[in-house]
């Protein structure tokens, strides 16, 4: 048999989860792990359009936030507060030992510092001198999460 590796810029939902249960069959066999699940917080208006909301998975102990967005007319408000507290009441729900999360310096840095995140890596030489950073929470202290 031969096997050849295929760009795809749009690939198929069905396609894209297939590599999640390998990815998932493997935690299984090797360490006893659970899948990763997904999740979505969302704010409607009331044509159930969305102006806001947060997404990422809970996997192996750690929520990992993917995206938070909040439509700029109603930022400010306490909607990101908001949707985040949710997502960490989930977690904390599912026995989650720490969350993580991402932003650019032209995001959301200081958000998630008020709500307790720490930089914990900052990635430097992104295009049009931009920075990245990586930080956690963590909600239990006295567990090891490394």
């Amino acid at each position: 048999m031969n096997y050849k590796l295929v760009y795809e810029s749009l690939p198929q939902k069905k396609d894209m989860e297939i590599l999640g249960q390998g990815i998932a069959r493997n935690a299984k066999a090797k360490r006893g792990l659970d899948p990763v699940v997904p999740f979505a917080f969302f704010i409607r208006d009331d044509n159930h359009e969305i102006k806001g909301g947060v997404n990422g998975n809970i996997g192996y102990g750690w929520l990992y936030v993917d995206q938070l967005w909040v439509d700029e007319s109603l930022r400010g408000q306490g909607y990101g507060t908001q949707l985040m507290k949710a997502a960490e009441a989930l977690a904390l729900k599912k026995l989650c030992v720490a969350a993580a999360v991402n932003t650019g310096d032209w995001e959301a840095l200081d958000f998630y510092k008020k709500l307790g995140f720490r930089v914990e890596l900052e990635r430097r030489g992104l295009e049009k001198n931009s920075k990245f950073y990586f930080l956690r929470k963590n909600y239990i202290e006295d567990k090891k999460t490394e």
